[in-house]
Formats: structure tokens, sequence, C-alpha cells
């Protein structure tokens, strides 16, 4: 995996309103042009924001994708990606007490 290309398409998809609106219209068909494995192109069509940071690259350009081109721009669901919550786990730890 290539962190650099990785870090290269976020940039430009954050940035360049052609590049989001090429993205927006056939994803496959825009990250052809770049040197990206499957796994890599699979992480950018699934905004695998998790995957995206556990390869390296710079947390403010997955969180930038994610505003700018996932479906849920929610900010609480990108971060449901980064930490998924087990089934034990609760999501919050702090609690009111009596």
């Amino acid at each position: 995996m290539s962190r650099n290309v990785l870090e290269k398409v976020l940039h430009q998809l954050t940035v360049d309103r052609s590049a989001k609106q090429r993205f927006r219209e056939d994803a496959d068909a825009y990250l052809r042009r770049f040197a990206l494995g499957e796994a890599e192109r699979a992480m950018l069509t699934q905004f695998d924001v998790l995957g995206l940071q556990q390869a390296g690259v710079n947390p403010m350009l997955t969180m930038g994708f994610w505003q700018e081109l996932s479906p849920d721009r929610d900010m609480r669901a990108y971060m449901k990606k980064l930490r998924p919550v087990g089934s034990a786990e609760a999501l919050h730890s702090a609690a009111l007490k009596r």
C-alpha cells in the first residue's frame, strides 16, 4: 500500500471541486487514474476511515474526506467508524450517579 498515493487522492478530493464531482459520478473510474491496489480502492469507495488511518493516512485527511464526500457526513458516524463499539461496551463512559 502506498500511503503517499492515498494521501494525494484524499487531498485532491477535499480541495478540488471537479475531483469531488468525478468521484461522486463514478468513484471507480476516478480512482483508476492513481496507482492504487484493490484494497486501497475499496477503502476509499467504502469510506473505510479506520482502514485508511491504520494504513498511516493523516487523520485530518480522512476526516476531510468523510466530511466532504461520505453519504453520512455526521461526525458521530465518523467516530463510530474509527472506534467500533462492541456489544459489551458503552459508547460513552460517563454516567450520572445517584
